[in-house]
């Protein structure tokens, strides 16, 4: 098979996110308001995918971010809370949490301090992650393992639940696995990471104080988490049962996974020789100007904006470390005017 065409082998799609916050507009999604995100060749960057979740599922084992490796229910190191004031307020299957976790934590507070603006507040050996004032994720050092060279870094999605301890029944009845916890953190709440079947991992969470509100993003800001996986009916069936989802909005290579009538997260179709996980998106207010940076700041760029027609607002890198994410350009103002 030509190399080129192999390389470019796998189409997949992505809906319009255009509402992301809005139910009234969600009830008038059609599947003809889906269009082409980007086109990947996912066999073109498999070796990063599986050094990216081997760190996750061993690294994290020796207790990143307040997690014990027993699996005992005990109570950790404290760890912030995830808002600066209290909400009280809970949306289960929101994302409401990002972590990094990275063998260097100044080599990664330099790339997304000068990519991306972000400030960062030391707590104890813990980091806050702030953009614009505002508290959006947190920096973890994990150890590198045995080999010589550091493995990459990888970002760790919590997701809010209403109840930690039924949505770990949830899971184990659906073979997955309890990682680490659950733990009692006394300032951020009670929670459990988690593998799905496929060995994709997740913060499950119940946050002490609330989770954030919902609200448009800001540019800096998470706009979106997607999961890749080669059985999509049985990650949906999962994530629907852990997460609480009360409706999925499936297409041919996308699903959206929704509670309070809002769309929280999305399930991206991929072929069977990739490694299943999580990806989180950034909204940028223009990925392709952001690239020479990137690279001048040690990361990698995999897919570019205009790479092929459909992909004109979408870069997929992976930074300094190694940890994957989506740098995503979208106006919620002039799609909502289009709807």
């Amino acid at each position: 098979m030509d190399e080129n065409k192999r390389l470019w082998d796998m189409i997949v799609f992505a809906p319009r996110r255009h509402v992301l916050y809005d139910g009234d507009r969600l009830n008038r999604f059609t599947p003809q308001g889906w269009y082409p995100l980007m086109i990947i060749s996912f066999s073109s960057f498999r070796a990063l995918l599986s050094a990216g979740l081997m760190l996750s599922a061993g690294l994290v084992l020796h207790g990143c971010a307040g997690f014990p490796a027993s699996g005992k229910n005990t109570t950790a190191q404290v760890l912030t809370p995830i808002t600066k004031t209290p909400t009280r307020n809970y949306h289960p299957g929101k994302f409401v949490w990002h972590d990094l976790l990275t063998p260097d934590v100044a080599a990664s507070k330099e790339f997304y301090g000068k990519l991306l603006g972000w400030t960062f507040s030391p707590k104890g050996d813990y980091t806050e992650i702030y953009n614009n004032g505002r508290k959006i994720g947190g920096i973890a050092r994990v150890a590198p393992g045995k080999s010589e060279q550091l493995p990459p870094s990888s970002w760790l999605a919590s997701m809010s639940v209403a109840n930690v301890d039924a949505a770990i029944k949830a899971a184990l009845a659906r073979q997955g696995k309890v990682v680490n916890g659950p733990v009692d953190m006394p300032d951020r709440g009670r929670g459990a990471l988690i593998s799905d079947p496929q060995g994709a991992h997740l913060v499950l969470l119940h946050a002490k104080n609330g989770d954030p509100e919902d609200r448009e993003p800001a540019m800096g800001d998470w706009l979106w988490n997607e999961i890749w996986t080669s059985v999509p009916d049985e990650t949906i069936n999962f994530y629907k049962a852990v997460g609480g989802y009360s409706q999925i909005k499936k297409g041919k290579d996308y699903a959206i996974l929704i509670q309070e009538g809002t769309w929280r997260a999305g399930v991206r179709f991929a072929s069977s020789d990739v490694t299943v996980r999580w990806v989180p998106a950034i909204r940028v207010t223009d990925p392709r100007s952001l690239l020479p940076k990137v690279e001048a700041l040690g990361g990698t760029v995999w897919v570019k904006p205009g790479d092929i027609p459909e992909n004109p607002d979408t870069a997929l890198i992976s930074d300094n470390t190694g940890a994957l994410l989506i740098l995503q350009r979208w106006d919620f103002t002039n799609i909502a005017e289009g709807h």
